[in-house]
């Protein structure tokens, strides 16, 4: 019976519904840092998730993040990003170009935030973000 289950995840696991809650373009901080492309935040079941964009791209720092944060992104900067807005962490970026997924902790209510942004938490340097909608 269990084998039974687990093989009906397996074939029923690409037709389960993803559904789109907001997706955006990427506002860079800085001109001089590269930071660009799309993203969008997914629900598939209970399992929340950033997913960043085949045309995603951002200049390497040694301690880049991922946050959603309740200020504005005009609110935001890099001194403040890890305090204003009562942020969560969501993952440490792991892919600087191209697609990626990242699942957000369970336990966020992605509904009470209104942006997400992307920190070098290291040196306090605000990548740029981009508003829920």
């Amino acid at each position: 019976m269990k084998a039974f289950f687990i093989a009906l995840l397996f074939f029923a696991g690409p037709f389960i519904q993803q559904e789109i809650l907001y997706k955006g373009e990427w506002e860079a901080e800085s001109r001089r840092t590269t930071f660009k492309g799309s993203w969008k935040i997914v629900k598939n079941g209970e399992q929340y998730k950033v997913e960043l964009g085949a045309d995603f791209e951002a200049r390497k720092a040694p301690d880049l993040k991922i946050f959603l944060s309740k200020a504005s992104l005009s609110e935001i900067s890099g001194k403040n990003a890890t305090t204003k807005g009562s942020p969560v962490l969501v993952a440490k970026l792991t892919s600087y170009k191209g697609t990626a997924s990242y699942n957000i902790p369970s336990g966020i209510n992605v509904k009470d935030y209104s942006t997400i942004i992307i920190h070098c938490e290291e040196y306090s340097k605000l990548w740029g973000g981009s508003p829920l909608k």
